[in-house]
């Protein structure tokens, strides 16, 4: 359909130019339609960056579920590492929508902090919330608050590995997975001896 072709085109066009590079001329191009076509979709440039950007993190929420979902019967350390591996994996066969989401979250355009802002709230909620009830069923003698300071050191951990993704090979990243992935045991270990 030419509106998700257009969705597409704009998120493509913004990790190649960012907000203010990537026209509604290039999009119109590369989908192959006039530029005028587009207004028949979006009144303006920003709602359809909106449009596309809601796309994109949805869609990376959605994929984060599904992680999170496929191991949530595992014990902990394991959803870590499911959730480390498999951000990485994501991000590494998507790099057209990663480079996007870098920029958006790196420099989001003024119009789109607000709409940002929301959603990370959203997903950090989630992903806490998430977390911290998974660590508690594996470790009943947490508080609610050891539970959710384990799952934001995980997060810091999580989001030092997203932002490698661009850095480094696949070799130094695995490596660094691994690293990731052995702290979060030896802090488990810590607090399992508590």
């Amino acid at each position: 359909m030419t509106k998700d072709k257009i969705l597409a085109a704009a998120i493509h066009q913004y990790s190649l130019f960012n907000y203010y590079g990537a026209t509604m001329q290039k999009i119109a191009k590369e989908v192959g339609i006039k530029p005028a076509s587009i207004y028949f979709f979006y009144k303006n440039k920003e709602e359809l960056f909106i449009a596309a950007f809601q796309k994109l993190l949805q869609s990376h929420f959605e994929q984060m579920k599904g992680i999170l979902d496929a191991a949530k019967d595992a014990g902990i350390l394991e959803i870590f590492n499911s959730l480390l591996a498999g951000t990485v994996a994501y991000h590494k066969s998507h790099m057209q929508e990663t480079n996007a989401y870098i920029s958006l979250v790196a420099s989001p355009p003024a119009e789109m902090k607000q709409f940002l802002h929301e959603h990370m709230k959203t997903f950090d909620t989630w992903m806490l919330d998430s977390l911290a009830e998974l660590a508690k069923r594996e470790l009943p003698h947490l508080t609610e608050t050891e539970a959710k300071m384990l799952t934001k050191q995980f997060v810091l951990l999580m989001d030092g590995i997203f932002w490698e993704i661009n850095l480094y090979d696949d070799e130094t990243l695995q490596e660094q997975i691994k690293q990731a992935n052995e702290m979060m045991r030896k802090l488990l270990e810590g607090i399992q001896h508590e």
